[in-house]
């Protein structure tokens, strides 16, 4: 079919593949063909499928359909708008044609109007739900097609939609030469207001904050919309409602399921698959860990080379140099390990495994039981002596032994941590308040600000990420403190009065009850929760809402481009 026009003055125009020549009127269709009905199912219809066609030309030529068309519009209405300041003629249906049309038609265009009984151009819109219908439908699948390469479909489609609504409103007010230009600034606007719109919960979060949310997300710890976004009044507004009636057995259960997460993620750094961490288990693994690092080393030796005991050497002659505390440990675990010196089969001298195993073990508790620089060179003394040892392994020994230590060492931080004082350790749950203590102690009263240890990461988090905000005193916490109790003992009044005492308990605790199961409810079956996707803004992630007005505005192309070829 030829794309005919009129140039404004009545006349009709059709493009012949080189220039406009006059044309006769094209032939008005009737309702009683039934291509040619309209209704809004149908209209639904003609949008997904320009949308489909909108969505293929803007992956076909991504500049001209995201930056030219609308650099385009944008021209063409600077154009008009000067025309009665300048003496010059607005542009006719033909010129924009001319200007902004395709005389070859796009990939897309081309596709759609080729289905057999489903072209949208033989699908008039005739009323304004019919012609919002259609638009709305081209947005949404052009934005949510493109958005979905990116991982934001759902998000875009939403955008383009809103972009889409508030474009063809905006237009219906303007004239006629104005319209293109004022739809596309109202898919800008839409898309960006329907995108802030979905977005609720806006904070400034820093790049380390966002590094341990994922660090959180890696280990399997399910987060609260308040904890993934740093929203302080979503966190206090979650703590409330774990302490009010109607809404608290919820958040305790989400709270004991985050805290089994965050056992277990600490206990796999001790090679150890538990969401308890009571005594019996962690006793157990810690004996079981130690038995395999014997039997591991009663089948090696650590070598005396030359190239150590100038080392050695060299340790003992910096003494002098050190503070008495650290001078006289450090001689201490010499003189032990010169004493355990013996030769193999060959004569060469070595230490015995598991006569090492023991002069590793005092020389940990040498260590967590020393400070400042005493505590410091005891660790660089067994950083040498470890790497000593594995010099004499085969690789595969080598690397057994460094991961069963590597564990040991874990899970004493572990057990350190899991003896402070609390509920939360009795009942066999780590504080990741408390893991940086025990870090501190085991690896150095640095150890936690210069990032030492596999267990630092979560220390770090608990810190940040799951630290919970104070009970009260900032004016944010009482404000929602208020709120949250006000609510229900209003709700509760008024149930009373209209119901009777029974009924106004049941309202009071029905609200707090609404406002948790909003937030935090999930689909039943699924772990899913629309209230916390909505709160931690996952919808509209990855989503640029002036890609999404240039790809709503190529779906707006396709609509007026089949309607001039009805006329």
């Amino acid at each position: 079919m030829a794309d005919t026009y009129t140039d404004g003055k009545g006349n009709y125009v059709t493009w012949n593949g080189s220039d406009w020549v006059p044309t006769a009127a094209p032939a008005t269709s009737t309702q009683t063909d039934p291509t040619q009905r309209g209704g809004i199912v149908r209209n639904i219809g003609a949008g997904v499928l320009e949308g489909d066609a909108a969505a293929i030309n803007t992956m076909s030529d991504p500049f001209g359909n995201i930056i030219g068309k609308p650099v385009e519009t944008a021209a063409m209405f600077l154009h008009d708008a000067l025309a009665p300041f300048f003496g010059y003629d607005r542009f006719s249906d033909a010129d924009r044609a001319a200007l902004s049309g395709d005389p070859v038609p796009q990939p897309g265009t081309r596709i759609i109007s080729a289905l057999p009984g489903a072209n949208p151009a033989d699908v008039p819109a005739n009323t304004t739900a019919e012609q919002v219908a259609r638009k709305v439908a081209g947005a949404t699948t052009a934005a949510g097609t493109l958005g979905a390469g990116v991982g934001a479909g759902v998000g875009s489609a939403v955008a383009g939609a809103g972009g889409a609504v508030t474009g063809d409103v905006a237009s219906r007010f303007v004239p006629d030469w104005a319209k293109e230009a004022t739809e596309l600034a109202g898919n800008v606007v839409g898309g960006k207001v329907t995108s802030h719109a979905v977005t609720p919960v806006r904070t400034v979060t820093t790049p380390e904050r966002q590094r341990l949310v994922g660090i959180l997300d890696a280990e399997d710890v399910p987060l609260t919309a308040g904890e993934r976004t740093g929203s302080k009044p979503l966190m206090k507004t979650e703590q409330m409602l774990g302490q009010t009636p109607g809404s608290a057995g919820g958040v305790a259960s989400d709270v004991q399921t985050q805290q089994r997460a965050v056992n277990k993620a600490v206990a796999s750094k001790a090679g150890l698959n538990a969401d308890t961490l009571d005594p019996t288990v962690l006793n157990d693994h810690l004996d079981k860990l130690g038995t395999q690092i014997g039997t591991l080393a009663s089948n090696n030796n650590m070598p005396i080379d030359a190239a150590f005991a100038q080392t050695l050497g060299q340790i003992k002659q910096s003494l002098p140099f050190l503070k008495k505390d650290a001078a006289q440990e450090i001689q201490a675990r010499l003189s032990q390990l010169n004493g355990m010196i013996t030769v193999d089969a060959n004569g060469n001298p070595i230490v015995p495994g598991t006569a090492f195993v023991n002069l590793l073990s005092d020389l940990n508790d040498s260590i967590r039981g020393a400070s400042g620089t005493t505590q410091t060179k005891l660790l660089q003394l067994k950083e040498t002596l470890r790497t000593q040892m594995e010099s004499g392994m085969a690789p595969d020994d080598a690397a057994q032994w460094r991961q069963l230590n590597r564990y040991y060492a874990n899970g004493k931080v572990i057990q350190d941590a899991m003896g402070a004082a609390g509920a939360n350790p009795a009942e066999g749950n780590i504080s990741l308040l408390q893991l940086r203590t025990a870090i501190n102690r085991s690896l150095g009263k640095d150890a936690y600000a210069k990032g030492y240890g596999d267990l630092n990461d979560l220390a770090r988090a608990g810190q940040s990420v799951l630290r919970k905000p104070p009970d009260s005193g900032s004016p944010q916490g009482i404000l929602i403190n208020a709120l949250m109790k006000g609510v229900p003992l209003a709700t509760g009044g008024a149930g009373g009065y209209l119901g009777g005492g029974v009924e106004g308990f049941a309202a009071g605790l029905a609200t707090p009850w609404a406002i948790g199961t909003a937030m935090r409810g999930r689909i039943p079956g699924t772990n899913y929760s629309p209230g916390q996707s909505y709160l931690t803004n996952q919808l509209m992630q990855n989503v640029d809402p002036k890609i999404v007005a240039a790809i709503t505005n190529e779906a707006n192309a396709e609509d007026q481009r089949n309607r001039m070829m009805r006329r």
